[in-house]
């Protein structure tokens, strides 16, 4: 058999990882090229690709979340990191034998649950006061009562408050709704809630 110079060998068969679901969920559409690995009661939601690492590229970056949120949208997923790759089947399955506890619990912590994303910053020009801060730690406070966990993330310069929640999905509305009500009482602050999004911000996935 003729071998292949080197330079246009191919790269060894990967998988790529969107991410993990249960197996009774996440049923794929005509023409899509997503594979579903299953182990026991769980999914892996992967494509075939090279083995290599994906560059950091934007448009690679757009497609993989959008690909998560789609499947979101049909089950409970555990969201993967952009950028994991194995070495074909059975690392895949090894995987998920080694971690499967750990991806059985977090499933069942984030079952019918969205992820919502709160901004709280100045609505206009002016230096950020202690009652500033205050009034943002008190729309936090509120809105957690709706939510099963929250995450707040780092402060930057202009936004006095930013943070995660998990919203049960048949309760989003009215999170939005409060959302929107804490906003009209403080007018002084910029209050922007996006979402749905997969729970990025509430697992982490390890290979």
């Amino acid at each position: 058999m003729k071998r292949l110079r080197p330079d246009r060998e191919r790269s060894p068969a990967g998988y790529y990882l969107f991410g993990v679901m249960r197996a009774r969920g996440g049923r794929g559409g005509e023409g899509e090229d997503i594979l579903r690995v299953r182990y026991r009661d769980l999914y892996a939601l992967v494509r075939s690709v090279p083995y290599e690492l994906p560059p950091l590229d934007r448009a690679r970056i757009l497609e993989h979340q959008r690909t998560v949120e789609a499947w979101m949208r049909r089950g409970t997923i555990l969201p993967a990191p952009y950028g994991v790759v194995f070495r074909g089947r059975r690392p895949l399955v090894r995987f998920l034998e080694d971690q499967y506890l750990v991806l059985d619990e977090a499933l069942v912590f984030l079952e019918d649950h969205w992820e919502f994303r709160l901004h709280v910053s100045l609505a206009s020009a002016v230096e950020p006061t202690p009652e500033l801060q205050e009034m943002a730690t008190h729309i936090y406070s509120e809105l957690r009562r709706f939510a099963r966990a929250a995450v707040p993330f780092p402060r930057t310069e202009r936004r006095l408050l930013s943070a995660a929640f998990l919203v049960e999905r048949a309760a989003w509305i009215e999170f939005v709704e409060r959302a929107e009500d804490v906003s009209a009482a403080h007018p002084e602050l910029g209050v922007d809630v996006t979402g749905p999004w997969p729970p990025y911000d509430f697992v982490k996935m390890v290979q």
